[in-house]
């Protein structure tokens, strides 16, 4: 192989490998619940600032649910759907709920892997991990999961699948494993997600 065509060869692998790091854990972001999503921040980051981050959103829709602030909804990994129902319920993978009076983000929801916060829960980390790292315990009522809150926003760890068991009066989840994370402003809510922001 000549040394031109191996240099050609070689940029190739490269690029394949940049390109397919979307959900490895050196492309990363980092959520908190101070309000922090990588470089942005509930209360404080507008639509542009989503959009230099996130890049042109693949579905957007403005919205209101029922008497709560109205929003724009800009959505990712949609797969050809609406980013939200009438209601602003989420049906993309990742969405940023823009409250549409101040024009500050309100909202971050995720099911993508590549979010984790600072103790390295994330999309698809099983619920004993997550407990662990937490030092918290699943507790099932209107959602599987548990909180962090913050002065300024809090974080919401959702979990999928296990089965809820009764423990100490309180039923626990047993198996599963971390299905969403949500970043919520305290001071802004377009109340589009149950059992979280109401």
């Amino acid at each position: 192989m000549t040394p031109s065509r191996f240099a050609l060869v070689l940029m190739s692998v490269v690029l394949v490998a940049c390109s397919s790091g979307h959900g490895s854990a050196t492309s990363r972001v980092v959520v908190t619940a101070t309000g922090r999503i990588g470089p942005l921040h509930v209360d404080r980051s507008d639509r542009a600032d989503v959009i230099s981050f996130a890049g042109r959103p693949e579905s957007e829709r403005r919205g209101r649910y029922v008497d709560y602030r109205p929003f724009d909804a800009l959505g990712y990994d949609c797969h050809g759907k609406r980013v939200t129902d009438s209601a602003g319920t989420p049906k993309c993978e990742t969405i940023f709920y823009v409250d549409a009076g101040s024009g500050k983000l309100a909202i971050f929801f995720t099911e993508d892997a590549r979010f984790t916060d600072v103790r390295g829960l994330h999309v698809g980390t099983p619920t004993t991990v997550a407990e662990r790292l937490a030092h918290k315990r699943v507790i099932s009522g209107c959602f599987d999961g548990f909180s962090f809150t913050t002065k300024s926003a809090f974080l919401v760890v959702w979990f999928y699948g296990g089965k809820n068991v009764v423990r100490h009066r309180l039923p626990h989840l047993v198996g599963g494993h971390v299905g969403l994370l949500v970043v919520h402003s305290r001071r802004l809510n377009p109340g589009v997600l149950d059992c979280i922001d109401s």
